[in-house]
């Protein structure tokens, strides 16, 4: 069986003014998605998830078609308590408990977990699930620092398999494997890390500001940042 993977060729979608233009191929990785506010990375997330069809255009798949899509940012659940939650999902329910780290609240009402815990049941089950790609629309919305740094420990424990992240928030990212931009419509293939980085078109302030200090990072991951950080005040 072939290596997971997803290629856009010549993918159009047009909204009013607005028109989405996508190539390219997404292989086993864990890959940043990027772009301004209205540049179509949900539109784009939707369309790799099925959910939305293009215009135009060919989606190609090799390997086999589990996809999964995390893209509200509120949680919606249908049962009572933590365990018939973890249930719910279908996969190893005590894998799911373990790794949200909520061991020991198998019983407690689900309602009364904290926000961050919600999240984090959320995510454990669905990169618990053995899906080929996986599409996470911002999962670090309303989380504070620690459960950030463990939704990206998560993602990282999952780059065999293919993984699109979208987020504005750059401080508490997995190791990136492929970073994309998405400018005026257009989806671009920026490069691998580090590389990559130098050819950021639209880079966030911090990454700007290490590169006019002649600093690449090697990286986005926390430790990256910090340790490009720590070269300019040496």
């Amino acid at each position: 069986m072939s290596s997971p993977g997803i290629s856009l060729e010549g993918i159009v979608r047009k909204n009013g003014s607005f028109t989405l233009q996508a190539d390219g191929t997404f292989q086993p990785g864990i890959h940043l998605l990027t772009g301004r506010v209205g540049s179509g990375k949900t539109t784009l997330g939707e369309i790799l998830a099925g959910i939305e069809k293009p215009d135009q255009g060919v989606i190609r798949w090799e390997g086999t078609r589990r996809v999964m899509l995390l893209q509200d940012t509120s949680y919606h659940v249908s049962t009572i308590t933590v365990q018939e939650e973890a249930a719910s999902w279908c996969h190893d329910t005590r894998l799911i408990i373990a790794r949200a780290g909520l061991i020991g609240k198998e019983n407690a009402d689900i309602f009364a977990l904290s926000r961050g815990e919600l999240r984090r049941l959320e995510l454990a089950a669905i990169l618990t699930g053995g899906y080929d790609l996986i599409i996470l629309d911002e999962p670090y919305a309303g989380l504070d620092g620690e459960a950030r740094e463990w939704v990206s420990q998560l993602i990282e424990d999952h780059s065999s398999q293919v993984v699109i992240l979208i987020s504005h928030d750059i401080t508490h990212l997995p190791s990136i494997d492929i970073l994309w931009e998405l400018d005026n419509g257009v989806l671009t293939k920026v490069g691998s890390m580090p590389e990559g980085l130098t050819r950021w078109k639209r880079a966030p302030p911090l990454i700007r500001y290490l590169l006019n200090h002649g600093i690449c990072p090697a990286g986005l991951s926390r430790q990256d940042l910090e340790e490009a950080v720590c070269r300019i005040q040496e």
